[in-house]
């Protein structure tokens, strides 16, 4: 198999999300955990500063709780309707990011098999770079774009100066090399969506929209006058703790290609054993 020259390049998909991007490399319950925790603190400390002061002022006596719950409720719905449409929009992104890496590995395996009917020395030329395509993927892009940067290469331009210049000597060569080039094109278009998609997340006006969202919520739960302050703060941390849980989810599946919780190489790995290396084994069900 021939050895392309591969010029690659890693650089960081963002330079403005840096200063998170530490909390993917994070285990995922730690990463929840440490969202959950640092909701619940601060609401919590929120609570002990203004408790006491509420309770025993003359404020205390004006406050209807039933007011302030129709007010808290109103508030609450409308935060949980944004959070609830964040939630679908991460979702639906992750799906579309986990069937654009499908889609990519099915196009390598149509590409090689199209490869087979090549004559010889391009077909194992032709083939061997889809094949260390398919492990750069695998070995070197995919942790990278793990930790928040895109791994570039030249592997498919090294492909494609191989292939345009082939010239077809029957008519079944030249249906086969035309068939080869659309789907050498699908391939490239696919791997583009891939890496913009990498480069996707919630713009930080949302992000700043769902933080203000939550530190309004909480403070309400303040203006309630309940005696025990035990009481008072299970309710608020309770509240919080939602509240944390559902900023984690959408943080969590804010970036696809980020952290444990990521679209997987699973799909690359079985065109690489079943097709490319031609392993036959069984592999159960997820």
């Amino acid at each position: 198999m021939q050895q392309s020259t591969d010029a690659s390049a890693v650089h960081l998909v963002n330079d403005d999300l840096l200063f998170m991007r530490w909390v993917y490399d994070l285990p995922t319950w730690l990463f929840g955990l440490l969202t959950v925790g640092i909701f619940v603190v601060l609401a919590l400390i929120g609570l002990r500063l203004t408790h006491n002061r509420l309770s025993h002022s003359s404020m205390a006596t004006l406050i209807d709780n039933g007011t302030v719950g129709w007010f808290f409720s109103g508030v609450s719905l409308l935060y949980g309707l944004l959070l609830g449409l964040l939630t679908v929009a991460t979702w639906t992104s992750f799906t579309q990011a986990s069937s654009l890496a499908s889609q990519e590995a099915s196009i390598i395996a149509v590409l090689y098999r199209d490869l087979s009917g090549y004559p010889q020395p391009e077909r194992q030329a032709l083939q061997g770079d889809i094949k260390q395509y398919t492990t750069f993927i695998i070995e070197k892009a995919w942790p990278a774009q793990k930790k928040g940067y895109i791994y570039e290469t030249d592997l498919l331009t090294h492909f494609q100066a191989k292939l345009l210049p082939f010239e077809p000597r029957t008519n079944a060569q030249q249906t086969l090399h035309g068939e080869t080039i659309a789907t050498f094109n699908r391939l490239v278009e696919t791997r583009r969506l891939r890496i913009e998609s990498v480069k996707g997340s919630v713009p930080s006006v949302l992000w700043s929209v769902v933080l203000l969202g939550a530190i309004a919520t909480i403070v309400f739960s303040y203006l309630f006058v309940v005696g025990s302050y035990r009481l008072h703060a299970i309710l608020t941390g309770i509240l919080a703790g939602m509240v944390g849980l559902l900023v984690f989810l959408i943080a969590a599946l804010d970036h696809p290609y980020w952290g444990e919780v990521s679209v997987s190489t699973d799909a690359y790995q079985l065109v690489l054993d079943r097709v490319i290396n031609n392993k036959l084994y069984l592999r159960p069900v997820e």
